[in-house]
Formats: structure tokens, sequence, C-alpha cells
């Protein structure tokens, strides 16, 4: 099996849609889809700033969903850009906030070494 040529903050196309590489493991990328401006808004989403929007050909006011999904064959995707530095980071908040709101409306404690 080849290794996966994409990276985190790739930017890539799988079923004619639009997503971004937040995390790699193991041959599998976790993927967090971007959508148009016309959605409703959820509390992961980012909002896709000026000078990325134009590096990525998506319309001013596109929005990163941050509720990312495992697809397991990350060498099977094509890479169509790449994020700003900055904005991985963003993307990496989100999903740290959602997790964090996940487990709390689910009643779990928060793990915690002491």
């Amino acid at each position: 099996m080849s290794l996966p040529s994409v990276k985190i903050g790739d930017v890539v196309r799988w079923r004619g849609s639009v997503h971004v590489i937040a995390y790699l493991q193991s041959g599998s990328a976790v993927l967090c889809p971007v959508l148009p401006t016309r959605t409703v808004r959820h509390r992961a989403d980012i909002l896709i700033e000026f000078p990325d929007t134009l590096y990525l050909g998506v319309t001013d006011g596109a929005l990163i969903r941050c509720k990312p999904f495992v697809f397991r064959d990350a060498f099977k995707l094509t890479v169509d850009g790449a994020l700003s530095d900055k904005l991985i980071h963003r993307v990496h908040h989100a999903i740290d906030r959602e997790i964090d709101a996940r487990r709390v409306e689910a009643g779990l404690p928060e793990y915690r070494v002491r």
C-alpha cells in the first residue's frame, strides 16, 4: 500500500465536494467539509476569510464545518489546494470546541490526569 501523498491542511475533492484534511493517521484522513455561503450555520462552522477564499477558489463567506469524519483511504484523495497555517489552527481549535461541547451534552466527565 502506498503512503498518502496528502498532508494536514490540504484541500481535497471527494464525491463532488470540497473537504479539508484536519488530521492524518495510519493512512486515514479526518475530513471537514467546505460549505457554500447559503448554508444554515452550525456552532462548529468557521468562516473562510478573504485570502484563503481567493486561493481556494470559493466564494467569499464560504464555511468549513468542523464536524469531522474519517476517510479510510487517504491515498485515494486528490489534492486541490492548501489552507494557510492560521486557518488550519482555527479548524483544529473549532474541532476541539465541538468535541468538548458534545462531551458536555452527553454528560461524560472530562478526562483528567492527576
